[in-house]
């Protein structure tokens, strides 16, 4: 397992699309396998790093999404209305593949709905921003923190 703590995008469908982003949402893996076990997903995500936070690109969340997000123990985020085509098509130019490019928009969604926070923790905690972050991603008060 690495170390970097992710906030996964996962798209379920006949093919199963992964995006993983580090908490300063820069991409640092992703994939597309047709292999829909909860199991292999999870062993994907996890040879990236540790998923502080699981994304889904709709509302509401497809029960494939929820079960992983429960299995790793992560907060699931979820739009309050779906993402639309052209949104994600805009957010993921650059991915050709459309399940990583759906998982890809759903990893930015939810990294911008934290953005303020983040920007809060890492001028107040430069040296534990990261671990601040996951811990706020995974539902711990800031109030309650300590490190």
């Amino acid at each position: 397992m690495g170390t970097t703590y992710l906030i996964v995008g996962i798209d379920p469908g006949i093919k199963v699309g992964y995006a993983a982003i580090d908490l300063n949402g820069e991409l640092v893996g992703a994939g597309c396998t047709k292999q829909k076990s909860h199991d292999k997903i999870i062993e994907l995500i996890q040879e990236i790093g540790i998923p502080s936070l699981i994304a889904t690109d709709v509302h509401p969340a497809p029960a494939f999404v929820k079960k992983i997000s429960a299995s790793i123990g992560s907060k699931l985020y979820v739009p309050r209305k779906s993402i639309s085509k052209e949104k994600k098509r805009m957010i993921g130019k650059h991915i050709f593949n459309p399940h990583i490019r759906d998982a890809y928009a759903a990893t930015i969604k939810a990294y911008r709905s934290y953005a303020n926070r983040f920007r809060r923790i890492e001028k107040k905690y430069p040296n534990n921003a990261e671990k601040y972050k996951h811990l706020i991603l995974k539902g711990v008060a800031v109030g309650k923190i300590s490190i």
